[in-house]
């Protein structure tokens, strides 16, 4: 079930822009990449196994979080993901995170919905370390319902 949701994330990417599909903040040895993307894009199997809305107006948030090795590779880590989801008049929506594990990755997903082709703006704050504060990572997308 979790390769069929991988495989559908594998695809969203691959459907993204490079700019978007390439996007991560370096935070020491830390990577945080991200990725927002419709959900009507996903296979409806892969919606339905995990409860997600498929839909042309609902989106979702895909974050992961890598930390560097020794040898200079990364690996998965736990990471802790809140924030809110704003229109640029200041209406928000917190947004409530889920964690998706499997052998070789961690994701933290959630889904809101958004009005087509309106500035969207994400403050989030990521804690992948309990002894540092957590990253402050904002930005802004817009959406179409395709």
């Amino acid at each position: 079930m979790l390769l069929s949701l991988m495989a559908g994330l594998a695809l969203m990417l691959s459907l993204a822009s490079p700019a978007q599909a390439e996007q991560f903040e370096q935070v020491g040895d830390y990577q945080i990449h991200y990725n927002a993307f419709t959900t009507g894009f996903l296979q409806p199997e892969v919606a339905q196994s995990y409860g997600i809305v498929r839909s042309r107006y609902q989106a979702m948030i895909n974050i992961s979080v890598l930390k560097k090795q020794a040898d200079g590779s990364y690996k998965p880590v736990e990471a802790l993901v809140t924030g809110d989801v704003a229109n640029l008049a200041g209406q928000s929506v917190n947004l409530a995170f889920r964690t998706i594990r499997e052998p070789n990755a961690i994701y933290q997903i959630t889904s809101f919905r958004f009005t087509e082709d309106e500035p969207t703006r994400f403050r989030l704050k990521v804690r992948f370390d309990p002894n540092i504060e957590p990253y402050d990572l904002s930005f802004i997308r817009r959406f179409y319902g395709e």
